[in-house]
């Protein structure tokens, strides 16, 4: 078994990883620990057809799911979308915004993207193990982390763990994270779906296939929680769309365990009104002026269909820089720390958010060590 000693390690190669790489110190070694057979994988799966780099309407007070919006709002400050933008721009990398603040690449190709973003760590001290199944995490008294993987131990000052949401099991994710969080005592939150339809006690089955854009409320024992206009698309006795599945951020709790009462409340402006419509609110509440329909939510899609999940080391756990406040050199960052985005890539921008944000501070906290 061959061992070897780095600056720097990270668990997992997308997304997070990325920009946390390239933005440290080219004089430092960096290791990437990838479980799969090659970079961006998820990158390619959620790019099938067009592919979202950014939102420029990001409000990371309303827009994230976290137990603490301060932490958030702090993180982007210091790495907003804007800053994303300008290092597409100063790579050559051209985008559109489109409906809803969204940024897309202009070419579509993302392959071709996904090229010019490794070419980011070509030139660095940079080495990535693909196949490499971690197995352990141990903090040894000379204040170095020794990572086990299936084929190495390797050691390294600095642990970053950047791995994905469980929720996608095809792409070898799992919830390693969760696990070294364990074994350090951290505080953790538990997997609950988001970004996920809704089984409603209405029968919306007559609707089903139909698009809309209403204004959705979301209800927790009669006072609002959160609210959308987004698109809303009614699938026999689901709910989805980008409204529905923005709302599941803020159902944190198992709905069949417990006793709290959520309820959906859809506004219907006029304009929307079809036959179709017409005739599912006549046979319901028989007075057409009122245009509401209201319904107890009675559970969300499960955890392997949903696009992400929520869950992660609580952000009471990590200083401003993304590093651990009582395991110094161990640092969490994107998909696995409990923050989590609505949908059209709120998510992606947070990784990258944390990724330059824990570069950083390693730069800095590490300047007179190497």
């Amino acid at each position: 078994m061959d061992n070897k000693v780095f600056n720097v390690i990270i668990l997992w190669a997308w997304p997070a990883w990325l920009f946390c790489a390239s933005k440290i110190s080219g004089w430092k070694s960096i290791l990437i620990l990838e479980k799969s057979d090659s970079p961006a994988q998820k990158l390619l799966l959620s790019a099938k057809w067009r592919w979202n780099i950014t939102n420029v309407r990001i409000n990371p007070e309303r827009d994230y799911a976290t137990d603490n919006s301060n932490f958030i709002k702090s993180a982007f400050y210091k790495f907003w979308t804007k800053d994303f933008l300008e290092f597409l721009d100063e790579n050559w990398i051209e985008v559109k915004e489109e409906n809803n603040g969204r940024i897309l690449l202009k070419s579509g190709k993302v392959k071709e993207f996904q090229k010019k973003l490794l070419q980011l760590v070509e030139n660095k001290w940079i080495e990535i193990k693909y196949n490499s199944e971690f197995l352990d995490v141990n903090k040894l008294e000379d204040w170095t982390f020794e990572v086990k993987t299936s084929n190495w131990n390797y050691y390294t000052r600095n642990f970053i763990v950047a791995t994905w949401w469980p929720s996608f099991p095809k792409l070898w994710a799992t919830a390693a994270a969760i696990d070294i969080a364990k074994k350090f005592n951290l505080k953790i939150t538990d997997f609950y779906p988001a970004l996920v339809g809704f089984e409603t006690k209405q029968d919306f089955s007559s609707l089903s296939g139909s698009s809309v854009n209403w204004k959705l409320n979301l209800i927790k024992w009669d006072k609002i929680i959160y609210e959308e206009s987004w698109p809303i698309l009614f699938t026999h006795r689901w709910i989805s769309g980008p409204a529905v599945f923005n709302s599941s951020l803020f159902v944190r709790e198992d709905l069949k365990a417990s006793k709290s009462k959520y309820k959906v409340r859809l506004f219907i402006p006029d304009k929307e009104i079809t036959k179709r419509l017409l005739s599912f609110l006549w046979f319901r509440i028989n007075k057409l002026k009122e245009y509401i329909i209201s319904s107890d939510i009675m559970n969300v899609r499960r955890l392997d269909e949903a696009k992400v999940c929520g869950w992660g080391v609580k952000t009471d756990n990590l200083k401003d820089n993304f590093e651990c406040k009582n395991i110094s050199w161990l640092y969490f960052i994107g998909e696995c720390v409990d923050v989590t985005g609505k949908t059209w890539w709120y998510n992606l921008q947070r990784c990258r958010t944390s990724g330059s944000i824990c570069a950083n501070g390693i730069n800095k906290k590490n300047k007179s060590e190497f």
